[in-house]
């Protein structure tokens, strides 16, 4: 009995240490292989679900590289499980740089895979750039032309053509002097003819002269409706040719040193080639022009100077029968068109009539029509 019990004793001494040793043994080792290996697989799952995170299937072939260090790692953890080595903490530090070998690899793929949609972003982007500076330099240049736009914009002034020359004459002057001076002050040459025997009819003539306007007599004559009144100094229908030319020759010099006339009103006289006649001898003697206002289709004033031999002005347009700066400046449009066909136009205005509008309307309009090449002129400027 002796010996069955020093026999158990042995196999119990044998048998305890060898469970014992393992135990503690594989423990130690275990919580280091398990925890290297979790912390290897979270880092394997981690770069494969970053590398599948991209729709492109260009990355399936790669990411299988991946997975070889990933088997060959497993594999080295169960062998060394099996031959039960004992190493400390060296095996952890040999599993970490193949970690970092394959979270490179991943990171390696990235740039590969941003160059290209870069590389095709580009070249849409490098489209649209041409596109935009074409209208950015378009844009920088209007500016330096959208003066002169607006400028030809705000009012539709068409070029000048044939030499065009723009003569303004405005009538009636002789009641007022402020009004008349409106007038005096445009910057460009303008004829203002001056009504005989008014209360400011002298001052308003040295007022045009000493301004350095071209200065006229408004001559007063009949008009066809009898019931008008052309004032005093007229040419009324019952005068002899004598007396006609007797006041003719009286309002010159009452308004005078004076360039030239014009009939106020007349439809009847003009009309009349005897009469109208007389006042271009008054006309020829003093030395002047004349220009008919034309206020009758009927008038007789070009027959009168053919038979004399000389040559008279006509009226064209006149600006202002409708006060209304729209109606003007429709007149005005109408003369620069009749001075680009025939070289000159003549038109006509009203001191008092439309002193509210006319002068700053041509005051606004002259640099423009400077610009578009028309000329500006005296009526004796283009007598022929």
């Amino acid at each position: 009995m002796s010996a069955k019990k020093q026999n158990r004793k042995r196999t119990e001494k044998k048998r305890t240490p060898r469970k014992k040793k393992p135990k503690i043994i594989l423990d130690n080792k275990s919580v280091m292989l398990l925890s290297a290996s979790i912390i290897f697989l979270c880092a394997v799952f981690l770069s494969m679900a970053f590398v599948f995170s991209s729709p492109k299937k260009e990355k399936q072939p790669k990411v299988a590289n991946v997975e070889q260090p990933v088997l060959r790692q497993e594999q080295k953890i169960k062998s060394a499980e099996k031959n039960k080595i004992s190493e400390n903490i060296n095996q952890p530090k040999k599993v970490q740089p193949e970690k970092k070998e394959a979270v490179k690899k991943p990171v390696e793929i990235q740039p590969e895979v941003k160059k290209i949609p870069f590389e095709k972003k580009t070249q849409p982007i490098s489209k649209p750039e041409v596109k935009k500076e074409e209208p950015r330099i378009a844009s920088v240049n209007p500016p330096a032309k959208k003066n002169e736009e607006i400028k030809i914009e705000k009012y539709s002034i068409p070029p000048a053509k044939n030499g065009a020359t723009l003569v303004f004459i405005i009538d009636d002057g002789g009641y007022d002097t402020y009004n008349l001076k409106l007038y005096t002050s445009l910057p460009f040459p303008i004829a203002i003819a001056v009504l005989p025997k008014l209360a400011h009819s002298k001052d308003c003539a040295t007022i045009v002269r000493n301004s350095g306007q071209e200065l006229m007599l408004h001559q007063p004559m009949q008009a066809q409706n009898l019931k008008l009144n052309p004032g005093e100094g007229a040419i009324l229908p019952d005068m002899s040719l004598s007396e006609v030319y007797k006041q003719v020759s009286e309002n010159i010099a009452e308004i005078g040193p004076i360039k030239g006339l014009n009939n106020h009103e007349g439809s009847l006289i003009t009309c009349d080639v005897m009469k109208i006649g007389a006042v271009l001898d008054a006309v020829l003697d003093n030395g002047i022009f004349f220009v008919d206002s034309r206020t009758s289709a009927q008038t007789k004033a070009p027959q009168a100077a053919l038979e004399r031999d000389m040559k008279i002005l006509e009226r064209d347009v006149f600006i202002d029968d409708i006060i209304s700066k729209d109606e003007m400046l429709a007149q005005i449009y109408r003369g620069l068109g009749i001075a680009n066909k025939n070289g000159k136009v003549i038109m006509i205005g009203h001191v008092d009539k439309s002193a509210k509008i006319l002068p700053q309307l041509l005051n606004d309009m002259y640099p423009y029509l400077k610009q578009k090449g028309y000329k500006f002129a005296f009526p004796s400027q283009i007598q022929k």
